[in-house]
């Protein structure tokens, strides 16, 4: 593969606060350790850390995500600088402020993906919130969770996104509720409702089915890697612990090119690294 005709991507959990605590969140037991986990850094040092990469591999797609990213000190700032010089996608529980958030940051660079959580959002107000971000020229689709208390109410919340025009999308659970591990555990009857809302097969396979990846030959770590809230970074989320290095250090790079994939599962979308 020749690298230079793709561009890289990379995800920044930018930091590991959240203003919510929801029961099937990633760091539901362990906000309290991870949100000391993180770099307080300005605007312009950020930008100095970030053109390092621009230089080094060209303009790139960074995921930002979390934690919530709006809980970051000055994070409009960071968006309205590095969407200068990187493509910007923001994975958001829209409790931020979104209303400078437009009239800051220009929609043609930053799209949004947007996580709607019913324990701490109120429909209405999250609506509102994302025509105001639609009507501003931002690209913006809504995510919700089929966790298992909450799969009673996926048609009613897809109905009111979609009758106002605004893409609803779901995200297979994992996790363990009530002592039964998912997806593993969901029935042939729920499967059957969720796979429609997945769109692609490697994702049903991966996603929903729990194929495991390992072996394979994979791309994450080459062209794709993820930068940790303390700047550390990794292949992929399944090897968290595992650094290939520092995006503070001044020779920071990646692998010089794809290596077998060494997680047994791959719960999010980094199996599109595959190949």
């Amino acid at each position: 593969m020749d690298k230079d005709s793709v561009p890289l991507r990379l995800t920044w959990d930018i930091h590991y606060r959240c203003n919510f605590r929801c029961p099937y969140c990633w760091f539901y037991k362990k906000w309290a350790s991870e949100g000391r986990r993180y770099l307080l850094l300005s605007p312009d040092e950020w930008l100095r850390h970030w053109l390092k990469v621009r230089n080094r591999y060209g303009e790139t797609d960074i995921a930002i995500t979390g934690g919530e990213p709006f809980l970051y000190p000055n994070f409009i700032e960071i968006i309205k600088i590095l969407s200068l010089i990187h493509r910007i996608k923001i994975t958001t529980n829209m409790s931020g402020d979104i209303n400078t958030f437009v009239k800051e940051i220009a929609p043609n660079r930053v799209t949004l993906d947007l996580n709607f959580h019913p324990l701490f959002s109120e429909i209405g107000s999250f609506i509102e919130k994302t025509l105001l971000l639609k009507k501003a020229g931002f690209r913006a689709g809504v995510c919700y969770l089929a966790y298992p208390p909450q799969m009673g109410q996926i048609d009613i919340f897809r109905r009111r996104f979609e009758e106002t025009g605004i893409n609803f999308a779901l995200a297979a659970f994992w996790g363990e509720f009530e002592g039964k591990r998912y997806p593993q555990s969901y029935t042939p009857q729920e499967l059957d409702f969720i796979r429609p809302f997945l769109g692609d097969i490697d994702r049903i396979v991966y996603h929903l089915g729990a194929e495991t990846p390992r072996g394979k030959l994979c791309n994450a770590g080459y062209t794709y890697a993820i930068v940790q809230g303390d700047g550390y970074v990794v292949r992929c989320g399944q090897l968290a612990d595992k650094f290939i290095g520092n995006i503070t250090d001044e020779e920071f790079h990646l692998f010089d090119s794809a290596r077998a994939c060494e997680a047994e599962f791959c719960p999010c979308n980094e199996y599109v690294n595959l190949i």
